[in-house]
C-alpha cells in the first residue's frame, strides 16, 4: 500500500517513514500543503496522514482539498499535537476517518494504518484475482476474461489493465503510468499513454453499460469510476 505522509518535522517524517515502510508499505513524503497536492496529483495513494500545522497552510486544508477535487474515499489519518475535543470533532467532520495525538507510539499507529485499510478494503498483498464488473484477470496465469471470454492483451496493455483497475477511483497521471507501466521516468510522447487507454477500453469494453467508464481529466491524466444513475 502507498502511504503519503504531510509532516513538515522532518525527525518525526523520518520516524514514522521508518515505522512504515519497515511494516512493508511505500511512503510519499511532503513537508507542505501545496507539495502534497502536487504529490496526490502524480501519485495516487491508498492512505494520507496528515499534521495539523504546516508552514503554508493546515492539514485541513490539505483534507478538503482531498474530498473535494480528488478521492472522497481516500482514508485519512490526522496525526498531530493538537488534543482538544473540539480539534477532534472539527477533524472529524472534516472528513477524517482517524485522529492521532502526537507523540505517536509505533504499535498503535500500525494498528491502527492497518486497521483503516481493513476498512478501505485494502490489500497488502497482490491477489491473483483482479476483478472490475464485467472483467476478471487472474494474475497468476495472465489469463484475462471479459464477460467470460478470453481476451488477448499485449503486455503493456496487461500491466496497464491490472495498474488501471487496482487503483479504481483514483486520478492517475500520465507520468505515473508512465513510470509504473514502461518504467521510465522521462516523458514520452503522452499519445503513448493515450492510444494504450483507447486500446484498453475497448479490449475490456470499459463503457457506462458495464457500469463504469474511465474517465479523461484535462490535463492531468486518467480516473476509472463507476457511473452515476
Amino acid at each position: 500500500m502507498k502511504i503519503g505522509l504531510l509532516e513538515d518535522d522532518i525527525a518525526q517524517a523520518q520516524l514514522l517513514t521508518q515505522w512504515l515502510t519497515d511494516d512493508g508499505y511505500d511512503v510519499f513524503h511532503a513537508e507542505s500543503v501545496s507539495n502534497f497536492i502536487q504529490l496526490m496529483q502524480k501519485q495516487p495513494l491508498d492512505i494520507a496522514i496528515l499534521d495539523w500545522q504546516l508552514p503554508d497552510s493546515t492539514g485541513l486544508d490539505a483534507l478538503r482539498w482531498i474530498r473535494e477535487n480528488h478521492n472522497d474515499s481516500l482514508p485519512v489519518i490526522f496525526s498531530t499535537q493538537r488534543d482538544s475535543e473540539e480539534d477532534v470533532v472539527e477533524a472529524l467532520k472534516a472528513g477524517a476517518d482517524d485522529y492521532v495525538i502526537k507523540p505517536p507510539r509505533q504499535a498503535e499507529m500500525l494498528a491502527r494504518v492497518a486497521a483503516i485499510g481493513r476498512r478501505a478494503g485494502l490489500s497488502r498483498g497482490d491477489d491473483q484475482l483482479i476483478r472490475l464488473a464485467h472483467v476478471t484477470i487472474d494474475t497468476s496465469n495472465k489469463n484475462v476474461l471479459v464477460n467470460g471470454e478470453e481476451v488477448k492483451m499485449t503486455r503493456k496493455d496487461y500491466q496497464l489493465a491490472i495498474c488501471v483497475i487496482r487503483n479504481q477511483g483514483k486520478l492517475l497521471s500520465r507520468e505515473f503510468l508512465l513510470k509504473e507501466v514502461w518504467g521510465v521516468d522521462a516523458e514520452l510522447n503522452t499519445r503513448t499513454v493515450d492510444m494504450h487507454i483507447s486500446r484498453m477500453r475497448r479490449n475490456l469494453k470499459i463503457e457506462p453499460t458495464c457500469g463504469y467508464c474511465i474517465k479523461t481529466v484535462y490535463q492531468h491524466g486518467y480516473r476509472l469510476e463507476k457511473v452515476e444513475d
